[in-house]
């Protein structure tokens, strides 16, 4: 027999939906990520000349591995929770990106050690923990990942977690929630499945590219041999947090309009 909800279980409940909805708006309004701060702000133009030098094609193949391989490497925390329970799905988010920055942080700090060569071959290793970090975000909020459609949600969640402010930004807040709407109906998915595979491809070609340039970006001054893993590792953990930030505006978004407590448009 289930337990009947009491006045003060309701309660937490509304807090936390009015806490929730209220950092929906602050992440629409607030700048995506932290690039053209500190350190990223000096090695910002020698990152946009790495990050031509680049191939999308080698962003997207390391990208399109490490989703696919996600869902088999993802930690056991993410399932000793009730997704029905919001304050719940939020610790268990905020878990996998503490998680998320801990692994690349380890992984940027070796690489840093070896200048571009490591910078090279961190890139796709970054690119695998941080499709890890969005697969296991969406677990958190009891949503597994599987299927086209929500490859396709997990390439626009990267996407907004590159963006900047401005028009750009505000249109892949609008591109992600147009496909939660999509995704939260079973007409909606339908749709998607008829042109499912010419929109993956072409999204994930916009994020390769746009992958390729930010990270390299950020991660300019890890060319400096060993000076660079401590840059690497500032960089790569604070580039999962954008993604884990990013993946949980995405994810509370399909959560609250699953329980139709949200049109799922930007405000």
């Amino acid at each position: 027999m289930s337990k009947p909800v009491t006045r003060g279980a309701t309660q937490t409940l509304t807090d936390a939906i009015t806490r929730v909805l209220d950092e929906q708006r602050a992440y629409e309004d607030a700048r995506a990520t932290r690039m053209g701060q500190g350190a990223e702000r000096l090695t910002a133009p020698l990152g946009s000349l790495i990050g031509k030098a680049i191939p999308a094609s080698a962003v997207r193949r390391a990208l399109d591995l490490a989703d696919r391989a996600a869902g088999a490497t993802l930690p056991k925390f993410l399932f000793n929770h009730d997704s029905a329970d919001l304050a719940a799905c939020e610790a268990t988010a905020l878990q996998v990106q503490a998680w998320a920055q801990g692994l690349n942080a380890a992984s940027g700090g070796v690489a840093g050690f070896f200048g571009m060569a490591g910078m090279t071959a961190d890139i796709p290793a970054t690119l695998t923990v941080a499709a890890r970090n969005v697969r296991a975000t969406g677990i958190s909020y009891g949503l597994d990942g599987i299927g086209e459609d929500e490859r396709l949600f997990r390439l626009m969640v990267l996407e907004v977690a590159t963006a900047q402010a401005g028009d750009k930004r505000r249109q892949t807040l609008d591109n992600l929630n147009t496909l939660a709407r999509h995704l939260a109906t079973p007409e909606g998915r339908l749709a998607l499945e008829k042109t499912g595979g010419w929109v993956t491809d072409k999204v994930a070609e916009r994020v390769a590219r746009a992958l390729g340039v930010s990270l390299a970006g950020r991660k300019a001054g890890q060319v400096v041999p060993v000076l660079g893993g401590a840059v690497a590792a500032t960089v790569n953990a604070s580039f999962q947090a954008d993604v884990a930030r990013a993946a949980r505006y995405a994810y509370r978004q399909r959560w609250l309009m699953a329980r139709q407590l949200l049109s799922g448009e930007a405000s």
